[in-house]
């Protein structure tokens, strides 16, 4: 695997394949079975599965609040100013 992008700079997962496949050429490692959590780290970054299932039930609960009127809704989250832009509430440090 070239570890170069197109842009310059390393590839986007190129440190999980790295880790992965150290993992799994490594002479102490017994089965290739030891090297699943760093395969499934690879994958992740590949793919996004989980990133986006994670994604798609915090939109499903912000729904699901602003349809029941409780909790945390997008109007929250996000605070339109005077000029028209978003207000930064760092909820996420």
């Amino acid at each position: 695997m070239n570890p170069y992008a197109r842009n310059g700079g390393t590839r986007k997962c190129f440190y999980e394949f790295q880790t992965f496949m150290e993992c799994y050429t490594n002479a102490d490692t017994k089965a290739p079975k030891e090297c699943t959590p760093k395969f499934n780290d690879y994958y992740e970054c590949l793919h996004g599965f989980k990133e986006r299932e994670k994604v798609r039930l915090m939109i499903q609960q912000l729904k699901d609040n602003e349809a029941n009127k409780s909790g945390v809704t997008s109007a929250d989250l996000f605070k339109a100013t005077s000029s028209g832009t978003y207000e930064n509430l760092n909820l996420v440090k």
